[in-house]
């Protein structure tokens, strides 16, 4: 059973990786037959979805600067979200139909190999009705915003292993007065990012197999 190829690239300012998925989503609408599971962390940034809810971030862009946070939009949905060492980040990039019948069965299928991530990790985590992402409880674990061009997937989600999680408070995450938790707040300890992104790729292998 093979899913996407996963490359883990470390720590990467957003514009890089947001190059990065532009060159592979382009390849892929211009006929290429590769696709490729993006692994990272981001050096700090907020970034927000293509509807601009800039309201959801509770500070100036002048305060943000002296924090040393990035600002930047994004083609994805969702809003506002908080990216930083810490935090998984995976951009899946491929086409749709090779991994599900529609946007909102992608979405699902995210969902669950975020879950199946978790539990392996001892959390136990699950949806909320009428929620993108993975909770526990009302604390948010994962952040889900994609995008599709072309009927190619990009953008993904975000996966809080051991991020600064007062970070957090500079925003309103997704646009909800919810709060966020962590691999770490959860059970007092997390393994280093890159093994967790080991983790995820094999738990979207699961949920997303391909042929060879």
């Amino acid at each position: 059973m093979l899913s996407l190829p996963s490359r883990w690239l470390g720590r990467l300012r957003y514009d890089d990786a947001h190059s990065l998925q532009i060159r592979v989503r382009d390849a892929i609408i211009g006929g290429g037959s590769n696709r490729e599971l993006l692994l990272l962390e981001h050096e700090p940034v907020i970034t927000y979805g293509r509807r601009g809810e800039l309201g959801d971030v509770l500070v100036s862009p002048t305060e943000l600067a002296k924090l040393g946070i990035s600002l930047r939009a994004a083609e994805r949905g969702g809003r506002a979200t908080y990216h930083a060492p810490g935090q998984l980040v995976g951009y899946p990039i491929v086409r749709l139909r090779t991994l599900a019948p529609s946007v909102p069965a992608y979405v699902w299928g995210l969902e669950d190999a975020l879950i199946g991530t978790a539990a392996r990790l001892g959390v136990v985590s699950g949806r909320r009705e009428g929620l993108h992402g993975v909770w526990v409880g009302n604390a948010k674990l994962t952040s889900i915003g994609i995008a599709i061009t072309h009927g190619v997937c990009w953008h993904g989600f975000a996966l809080n292993v051991d991020p600064d999680l007062s970070r957090f408070d500079l925003i309103r995450p997704c646009g909800l007065e919810a709060p966020t938790t962590s691999i770490a707040a959860l059970v007092g300890h997390a393994p280093p990012v890159e093994d967790v992104a080991t983790l995820v790729a094999e738990e979207i292998a699961r949920v997303f197999p391909l042929p060879r």
